[in-house]
C-alpha cells in the first residue's frame, strides 16, 4: 500500500512538472524597455540646435520634460524603467545655483529608476552628493566607493527592482578618476576600489536571485583611461547591460563582449539608450527568467520631434527657473566675438576664452603667470551682452583662484604633462597667460617643450614665481601632481566672480590667438 502511495505521488510529480513545462513554454514572452541617459551635466531643458531661418532643427537636447513624456509612451506597451550613469547633477546655472537639487527635483519627476554617480556628482562635495542621495525618490549606486577609515559604502551598492515579475538587479560603478577629475578636495576620505573587482562581486551576489543584471557604469571607454567599461564585461559574464557614461561616447550601435551588451547614448541629452530585453518565463516554478534576445537603439531628437513634453516637468521647470532667473541673467559684460568654450577646442588648443580667463586671473592676483586646465571651461558664450549666468554655465565648478610660489621646474614640468597626450583631447591641456611655450609634439611625451618664455625671457628653473590656478589643480588636479606640494601665497574668488569683475572693466573687443602655444612643426 506504502509503494502504491509512493508511485502515486512519483506519477503525480512528474505530470505536474510536465504541465507546468508545457505551461512555462507556451507562455508568451515578455519585452523589458530599458531607457538610459548619461552625462546630461543639467541640461535640463529641451534645446533646439541653431538653424537658418525658416528651417526646422532636427537636432538638439531631448531635456527631461520629452524623456518623461517617451518614458510614459514606452510604458504603455510594457514595463520601462529609466536610469542614468552619471554627470547630471552639475554643470549649467540651472544646477549650480541650487547645488543639483534643481535636477534631483526635475529627475524625481521623471521618474527615474536609478543612477550611478559620475566624477562631476562629487563636485559639490561628497557630503553634498549623499544629500542628494536622500532628495532622490531613487538610489544613487555606487558598489566601489567606501569611506577610507571604516570601510563602509559611501552610497547603496545596489538595488532590486520587480516590474511585471521580472527581477532586475542594478548597482552602479564610479571612474576611479574621480580622485582627480573632480577636485581631489571633495573625495577626501573616500576610496575607489577596483572597478573590475567589484563589478564581478556585485554580479556574482546579484546572479542568484534576479533575472536581469544592470550595471551603471560611470568609466567610458576613453584610451587613455586606465578603467574602461569594456573592462567590466570582460572581467565578468553574468552582466546583461551596461549603461556607461563619462567618455561622451556616441554608440550607434551596442558593443557586445560575450553575454554583456554595452550601451551609452553621447553627451547633454541628446540621446536615449533603447534597450529591449526578450525574457521566457522559467521552465521551473522556482528558477529564473531566460533571456532570449536583446537589442539597443538610440532614440534623438529628431525622434520626438511630435512627442508633447510632459507638462508637470514642464510647470517643476518654470518653478526652479524663476527662483534662479533674477540673479542669473544679470548682464557682466559685453563681447564683440564670441568666446570659444567648446570642449574639443579648449581640450587640445589654445582659445580665446581661455587667453581671457587666465588674463582675468593675472588681473585679478597679480602673479606672474597663471595657467588653468581646458576641462574646466564648459561652454561657449556668443558675441554680445554677457549674462551671470553664462558665465557660471562656462566654469560651472565653483572653483576658486589661488597663487602658489612655485619652481621654473614646476612649470616646465606643467606643461610638459598638459601637453602629454597632444594631439589627443586632453581636460589637463593648459590654457595659459603670462608665458609663451613652443612645443615639438613630435618627440616624446614629458620632452616637447622647445622653449619657454616668462615675461619675455627664458624661464629659470631655480627661480620661484608667483603661479595663479584653480584650487582644483593647485592640490593635483587632472594629475598636476607637481603643484601639490608648493607653498600656498594667497586664495581669490571663484572663477566666475573673477571673470566677471574683469569683463565689468574690459570690453572684449578681440582676442589674439596662437602666440601663447607654439607647435613647432
Amino acid at each position: 500500500m506504502k509503494s502504491r502511495f509512493i508511485v502515486s505521488i512519483l506519477v503525480l510529480t512528474l505530470v505536474l512538472s510536465a504541465v507546468l513545462a508545457v505551461s512555462a513554454q507556451d507562455a508568451p514572452t515578455i519585452t523589458l524597455t530599458i531607457l538610459g541617459t548619461n552625462d546630461i551635466h543639467s541640461h535640463y531643458a529641451e534645446t533646439p540646435d541653431k538653424v537658418d531661418e525658416g528651417q526646422i532643427a532636427t537636432t538638439g537636447r531631448i531635456g527631461y520634460a520629452k524623456i518623461s513624456a517617451y518614458k510614459k509612451s514606452v510604458a504603455e506597451n510594457g514595463p520601462v524603467l529609466l536610469f542614468d550613469a552619471g554627470d547630471t547633477t552639475h554643470g549649467q546655472v540651472f544646477a549650480t545655483l541650487m547645488e543639483g537639487e534643481s535636477i534631483i527635483m526635475l529627475m524625481n519627476e521623471v521618474g527615474y529608476d536609478a543612477m550611478a554617480p559620475g566624477n562631476h556628482d562629487f563636485n559639490y562635495g561628497y557630503e553634498k552628493l549623499r544629500d542628494l542621495e536622500y532628495m532622490a525618490d531613487f538610489p544613487i549606486l555606487a558598489a566601489n566607493v567606501f569611506f577610507s577609515d571604516s570601510g563602509i559604502s559611501f552610497l547603496p551598492e545596489y538595488t532590486i527592482l520587480t516590474i511585471d515579475g521580472i527581477k532586475v538587479g542594478v548597482f552602479g560603478i564610479a571612474t576611479p578618476e574621480t580622485l582627480y577629475k573632480s577636485s581631489p578636495a571633495n573625495t577626501v576620505g573616500l576610496d575607489f576600489q577596483d572597478p573590475y573587482e567589484s563589478a564581478s562581486w556585485m554580479a556574482d551576489f546579484l546572479d542568484p536571485h534576479v533575472d536581469v543584471i544592470v550595471c551603471l557604469a560611470h568609466m567610458g571607454i576613453d584610451k587613455g583611461s586606465k578603467f574602461v567599461s569594456t573592462g567590466i564585461a570582460e572581467a565578468t559574464d553574468k552582466i546583461d547591460l551596461i549603461i556607461d557614461g563619462h567618455s561622451h561616447t556616441r554608440l550607434d550601435e551596442p558593443i557586445v563582449i560575450g553575454n554583456t551588451m554595452l550601451v551609452q547614448a553621447g553627451e547633454h541629452g541628446r540621446f536615449i539608450d533603447q534597450v529591449e530585453i526578450e525574457l521566457k518565463p522559467a521552465a521551473e516554478r522556482t528558477g529564473k527568467m531566460e533571456i532570449i534576445g536583446k537589442s539597443a537603439k538610440l532614440v534623438s531628437f529628431e525622434d520626438l520631434l511630435e512627442t508633447e513634453p510632459d507638462p508637470n516637468v514642464l510647470e517643476t521647470i518654470e518653478s526652479i527657473d524663476a527662483l534662479i532667473s533674477e540673479v542669473s541673467e544679470t548682464v557682466v559684460g559685453t563681447t564683440n566675438v564670441d568666446l570659444d568654450g567648446e570642449r574639443e577646442t579648449n581640450r587640445t588648443s589654445e582659445t580665446n576664452l581661455g587667453n581671457l580667463i587666465t588674463d582675468a586671473m593675472i588681473a585679478a592676483t597679480g602673479a606672474d603667470v597663471a595657467i588653468t586646465n581646458g576641462g574646466g571651461i564648459r561652454a561657449s558664450i556668443p558675441s554680445g551682452d554677457i549674462t551671470l549666468g553664462e558665465v557660471i554655465t562656462t566654469f560651472p565648478f565653483g572653483n576658486y583662484v589661488v597663487t602658489l610660489e612655485t619652481p621654473g621646474q614646476d612649470i616646465i614640468d606643467a606643461l610638459e604633462h598638459g601637453l602629454s597626450v597632444y594631439p589627443e583631447p586632453n581636460g589637463g591641456f593648459p590654457q595659459i597667460s603670462g608665458m609663451t611655450v613652443k612645443f615639438d609634439p613630435a618627440k616624446e611625451p614629458g620632452s616637447r617643450i622647445v622653449e619657454l618664455l616668462i615675461g619675455g625671457e627664458a624661464v629659470d628653473p631655480e627661480k620661484s614665481y608667483v603661479l595663479a590656478t584653480n584650487n582644483f589643480m593647485a592640490i593635483g588636479g587632472d594629475k598636476y601632481e607637481m603643484f601639490a606640494d608648493n607653498k600656498e601665497l594667497g586664495q581669490y574668488n571663484a572663477f566666475d566672480e573673477i571673470l566677471a569683475k574683469y569683463l565689468a572693466d574690459h570690453t572684449v573687443e578681440d582676442i589674439v590667438v596662437g602666440e601663447r602655444i607654439v607647435i613647432v612643426e
